[in-house]
């Protein structure tokens, strides 16, 4: 994912903010006036027909329910989603490619949440607990003891959800603390920056460990670069990483920046910057 986040910005650099027209590509063109006279096919004539038609070939797989997750963005690297006292329910649509035609709701036994995530860093995510768009996503209370747990849609289908789903729900999550982050004092924009942290499972429950470290990027028409450390951690056990940050494009003058770590922890550490220039 690093090799391809650097590919993009070495392109985003060489656009600068040209970048901004080239937002209108991620539309579908419209049809010329000879493209809409000419004759459907037999396959368009099916790609044709009304929704009510085509939702009956809609399903909703591969549901899973998680902790915390991670999150691809069309923009910048993307991140995570923690929370002590919520999970994440996220599932694949198949048979359309935009999933807001008819609502979907995460419904129990007593209660029903709206699809929808918390505020994520970036532009639109096109990826979130490894599920690509066309994709729902609810953001429920953890734990969760449900009867009858499912995904409904607005026209009355229902999706139950798979019964190894429905044990994370009801299950603890692990909990972390920050035990160090060690950040340089200072850095000459160009040079790799060497960070490392390590945090400990606090909790009696083996899980699942992510945090985002982000970096400014206020050089490139981009948001701010992230690196996700996840890694599996048993009860009591202890995490460590150390990762090489890019600063190429960090700043257009010399002066302070915020490196930031999100996640299962959460720090700020200020890094001043040398050398600092517009990026050719």
């Amino acid at each position: 994912m690093e090799r391809a986040c650097m590919k993009r910005r070495r392109v985003l650099a060489t656009l600068g903010t040209g970048l901004a027209g080239v937002a209108g590509c991620l539309s579908e063109s419209p049809s010329t006036p000879d493209e809409a006279s000419e004759t459907p096919t037999d396959d368009e004539r099916t790609d044709q027909r009304t929704p009510s038609q085509t939702h009956t070939k809609v399903a909703v797989e591969d549901v899973v329910v998680r902790k915390a997750i991670t999150y691809d963005s069309s923009m910048g690297s993307g991140g995570v989603l923690t929370g002590e006292d919520r999970q994440y329910v996220v599932g694949s649509v198949r048979g359309v490619e935009d999933v807001h035609d008819l609502a979907y709701t995460f419904e129990t036994a007593d209660s029903a949440w709206d699809q929808g995530l918390p505020d994520t860093v970036g532009a639109r995510n096109h990826a979130v607990a490894g599920h690509e768009r066309p994709y729902v996503a609810f953001t429920v209370p953890s734990r969760l003891s449900a009867s009858n747990p499912r995904i409904r849609r607005s026209d009355g289908t229902e999706w139950p959800v798979p019964a190894d789903a429905r044990d994370t729900l009801a299950a603890p999550a692990p909990q972390f603390e920050l035990d160090s982050l060690t950040v340089p004092d200072s850095v000459s924009q160009g040079e790799q920056l060497s960070v490392s942290l390590t945090a400990t499972n606090v909790s009696e429950t083996d899980g699942r460990f992510l945090a985002a470290v982000y970096w400014p990027t206020k050089g490139i028409a981009d948001d701010d670069e992230s690196h996700v450390v996840d890694r599996s951690v048993a009860a009591g056990e202890r995490v460590s990483a150390t990762l090489d940050v890019d600063t190429a494009y960090t700043a257009m003058e010399d002066g302070p920046v915020t490196l930031s770590v999100t996640g299962h922890v959460a720090a700020e550490r200020e890094v001043q910057v040398r050398d600092a220039s517009t990026p050719t």
